[in-house]
């Protein structure tokens, strides 16, 4: 049994766990997250969260008409350490709680302490209406709903910075690209949203301004002065009581390695992630074939002058397969079409003179020639459910948060034996999760955790081709693969890997 899921509630003096009975607040009963997009075509949208609270006092029930905009973080216990254990549980020697069921005995601190090792799944904002309705065991039942913080990025659409040079004619969100994100972190953070984090990503040199009847949501802006080869999909990441705006990179290279007792893996913000066994996993024995896509279009910005007076209209930028798509795929284009501020032709007769233009590179080309090969020759289940009866959250939390998992692989599936045309694996390489439906309930006496995920394909690096003299001193029946996993490879692993917390309980 997984440890319950936490929710601390902060009603204007300070977090209070719903759970601990001593606070005399009220229960989780349960919940469900609603987070980021269907596909790699959208930007995900802001999480919202339905939860039910089961108020024994009506204590919280009489207060309901004051709950909105009340603050809401979900959490679950991460592996403590010892020093995370209350004293009441006494000296170590006295347990006989085994090591690995540890984190099912304690309840997180506040969700704010640095020393906390529990993860957070979800932070919000409660938002307006919901129902009180009796509880069949006495009490209330209050259902509610929650909006997480990235909601303000999208309601944010006030003027821009702006400059009285004739030649802007009226236009706002005047700036360098760093000026312009520096902007909208200022204004939401004194919103209490969360700031947007580049993680390494070059900003283009310069971004049109725009009309002063256009008000786009920093949101939009956001997307669009970060659109570009990467594919960047902007998730709001969790940690503690904090979240973050981050990229999410569709189209980076992912190396899978092989570990020296045979296992593939693969490398993820310092921890080593074997593969996951799909006898762990539920998922649809059923796979998507996706839409095949043959080129990616940046819509991007020329800037023109008529009598000294700035104006800006669209440029595309098309980025194409380079003939490694199977001909049939190419017969009708399809398009991956993203919006850009980025400044790309200078057609102004050197009215501009506000920055360089960008364009992409032959690299850009290159890699999204190999994203386009991979997006269309891989396939993933219709459905995937990771359910915290088979996978414990503490074990894998990456699985169980309102945010993108990051790069992992399923293996020993039906479909791991399917070969592409390219002679690598039609099914098996790295994924991600990039949205889904968390949910929380008590069945039984038990608490469940599932996470229905959205997966989307990314691209293994394929710059290597290695050989059986390559592969680890291991006979070739040690090696849980099949013949078309091989040429996916790229790094073998000449040591021990750091220990990754198992995957099933």
């Amino acid at each position: 049994m997984m440890q319950q899921c936490f929710m601390f509630i902060d009603t204007g003096n300070g977090w209070t766990p719903v759970n601990d009975s001593a606070k005399d607040i009220a229960a989780l009963d349960s919940f469900t997250i609603d987070w980021g997009s269907n596909g790699i075509e959208e930007q995900p949208e802001p999480a919202v969260m339905s939860f039910t609270l089961r108020d024994r006092t009506g204590r919280l029930a009489g207060q309901a008409l004051t709950l909105a905009g009340m603050k809401v973080v979900v959490q679950f216990s991460d592996q403590p350490r010892w020093q995370d254990l209350q004293p009441s549980m006494g000296d170590w020697e006295d347990l006989r709680i085994p090591i690995d069921s540890l984190h099912r005995a304690y309840s997180p601190d506040s969700p704010d302490s640095p020393d906390s090792p529990a993860s957070t799944m979800f932070i919000g904002t409660v938002s307006t209406g919901g129902s009180i309705e009796p509880a069949s065991d006495g009490g209330w039942l209050l259902k509610l709903s929650a909006t997480s913080r990235m909601a303000v990025w999208k309601r944010l659409q006030s003027q821009g910075p702006t400059d009285t040079a004739a030649k802007w004619n009226g236009a706002h969100w005047i700036g360098t690209p760093s000026a312009r994100l520096k902007e909208m972190n200022r204004r939401a953070s004194a919103q209490g949203a969360p700031e947007a984090q580049l993680d390494g990503f070059a900003l283009p040199s310069s971004v049109a301004p725009y009309t002063p009847s256009d008000h786009p949501s920093q949101l939009d802006l956001l997307h669009r002065l970060t659109a570009g080869p990467r594919l960047p999909q902007w998730h709001e990441v969790y940690d503690g009581a904090a979240s973050t705006l981050r990229p999410l990179f569709l189209a980076d290279p992912i190396a899978v390695h092989l570990s020296t007792d045979g296992r593939l893996n693969v490398l993820t913000d310092g921890e080593t992630r074997h593969a996951l066994s799909a006898a762990d996993i539920e998922a649809s024995t059923n796979l998507s074939i996706t839409e095949p896509l043959t080129q990616v279009v940046i819509n991007a910005k020329r800037v023109k002058s008529d009598n000294g007076k700035l104006s800006f209209d669209d440029v595309q930028i098309t980025m194409g397969d380079q003939n490694r798509l199977p001909p049939q795929l190419t017969a009708t284009q399809k398009s991956l079409t993203i919006d850009s501020d980025m400044l790309a032709v200078d057609a102004s007769g050197g009215v501009w003179n506000s920055g360089g233009t960008s364009n992409v590179s032959d690299t850009d080309r290159a890699n999204i020639a190999q994203w386009l090969e991979s997006h269309d020759l891989r396939m993933v289940p219709e459905t995937v459910t990771f359910n915290s009866t088979r996978i414990d959250p503490a074990r894998l939390p990456w699985l169980y948060k309102a945010s993108p998992s990051g790069p992992f692989i399923i293996v020993k599936a039906k479909a791991s034996a399917l070969t592409g045309s390219d002679g690598r694996p039609a099914f098996t390489g790295p994924i991600t999760t990039i949205g889904g439906t968390l949910s929380y309930r008590w069945r039984a006496g038990r608490p469940t955790l599932t996470q229905e995920a959205t997966l989307t394909a990314l691209r293994p690096l394929l710059t290597k081709r290695i050989t059986w003299a390559d592969l680890p001193t291991l006979s070739w029946q040690q090696l849980d693969l099949h013949i078309c996993d091989l040429s996916m490879i790229q790094i073998i692993d000449t040591s021990s890997p750091t220990a990754e917390k198992e995957g099933t309980q």
